[in-house]
């Protein structure tokens, strides 16, 4: 199978774990979502093994490397403003916001420290 193919079959799958999982919510029926979600992955690892050739270069490790630090960075920006918000609407009186805006932002400080540690491992394991 080509590298486009499989593309096209892991969307497709994609899709429809998404609509069985939808179909198990409005049954209320957490069996069927967790078996969905259970044959789309094996229908997954199996279509992935019959891949011919996955091309890996320094071009895709530099563009994966550039995605996960810009979706770091926007995830954690984006978790403080929210939790700063939150927390400045609760104490406002508009809505009981205030406690879950303290979880996001104390998450957004555990993922930049997550960060800083992981990248001071890494820089020290390559000899940097």
């Amino acid at each position: 199978m080509e590298l486009e193919t499989y593309k096209r079959v892991r969307s497709a799958v994609t899709a429809l774990i998404g609509v069985v999982v939808a179909y198990a919510v409005l049954q209320n029926s957490i069996f069927i979502a967790i078996t969905g979600a259970t044959i789309g992955m094996i229908v997954l690892l199996v279509t992935r093994r019959s891949v011919v050739k996955v091309t890996h270069d320094e071009r895709t490790a530099m563009i994966q490397s550039k995605a996960a630090s810009a979706t770091l960075a926007v995830t954690t920006i984006g978790l403080a403003i929210v939790g700063l918000l939150m927390v400045f609407l609760g104490r406002q009186g508009i809505g009981d916001f205030e406690e879950t805006g303290y979880v996001l932002a104390i998450l957004a400080n555990i993922i930049l420290v997550l960060n800083a540690l992981l990248s001071y491992y890494y820089r020290n394991k390559m000899g940097g």
